[in-house]
């Protein structure tokens, strides 16, 4: 892939805002080099930026918390035949011939001193199929008690979590 789109996938009920997201990312973007063209949507339609629950989401675990990778597949394949129009839309529009899709859903206990966040992030080829499929879940614990700072750390580990899955995939380089 010589080009390709990002796309923010967040809850429809989360208390991340994609406009903090995105530009936190961008943020975090402009200091890399890009070693493929890199394009960060700033919207899309809500079926292919958003979820609504669980059973919607690239990140399947069980009742242990294991990563549960052919269900997840399967949601997957079912989220790209739901929205094959609309990811074709996003390839033609933005001359990109691959999608990246980050999925993230983060959680803020100001009262406990901790965040985390899981994500996943799913690369589409020209065709729409995965060719990519990772995921990671996280936990920190903060000594803060401002919600404006402990809400800036989240969306910097969610920045920094792209950032290096990126990087790792040889689309960009710090």
């Amino acid at each position: 892939m010589k080009s390709v789109c990002v796309v923010l996938r967040l809850s429809q009920s989360g208390r991340i805002e994609r406009e903090e997201v995105a530009k936190n990312l961008a943020n975090w973007l402009a200091a890399a080099k890009q070693t493929k063209r890199l394009s960060v949507l700033s919207s899309c339609d809500e079926g292919v930026c958003a979820y609504r629950g669980q059973d919607d989401r690239f990140y399947q675990v069980d009742g242990d918390g294991r990563f549960l990778k052919y269900k997840a597949e399967g949601v997957v394949n079912g989220y790209v035949r739901a929205n094959e129009a609309a990811l074709k839309r996003i390839l033609a529009d933005n001359g990109c011939d691959g999608i990246v899709i980050y999925e993230v859903y983060g959680v803020v206990a100001l009262e406990m001193q901790f965040f985390d966040f899981d994500s996943v992030v799913c690369v589409l080829d020209r065709d729409l199929k995965p060719v990519h499929l990772d995921r990671q879940f996280d936990s920190f614990n903060v000594d803060e008690i401002s919600a404006s700072r402990v809400r800036q750390q989240l969306l910097d580990r969610v920045s920094e979590r792209l950032v290096n899955a990126l990087e790792d995939m040889r689309f960009l380089r710090r």
